[in-house]
């Protein structure tokens, strides 16, 4: 049986970590006390074209398509954190990069809680 980590509130947890290839990354359980969340997207120098989709789903090993948080996918950018802001009660959230990330890698924390 897989465990999955809930994030402690106020501390960064890690969604990804230098990626580059489309992936799911770590799936985060989400306390249902957590009712702000915050997704920071980090592309390293180097960086030319990708992107990362933020999700959530009620199962975290549910094979259908996630459900977009924050519209649509977030552009990786070289040297740069883009941040996304959002609210609501969510079970499991990932950070999916859905375009390869090319030149560079991502890393992509959440934070909740706060």
């Amino acid at each position: 049986m897989t465990t999955y980590t809930s994030p402690m509130r106020g501390i960064p947890f890690a969604l990804q970590t230098a990626g580059t290839a489309a992936a799911n990354g770590t799936i985060a359980a989400i306390p249902q006390s957590f009712k702000r969340h915050k997704v920071t997207i980090k592309g390293s120098a180097g960086v030319a074209s990708g992107a990362v989709q933020v999700e959530t789903a009620n199962a975290p090993d549910y094979t259908g398509t996630w459900q977009p948080i924050g519209g649509g996918p977030i552009t990786v950018t070289a040297s740069q954190e883009d941040m996304v802001d959002f609210e609501g009660v969510y079970a499991f959230i990932r950070a999916r990069i859905s375009t390869d990330v090319v030149g560079g890698t991502v890393d992509v924390e959440y934070l909740g809680g706060f």
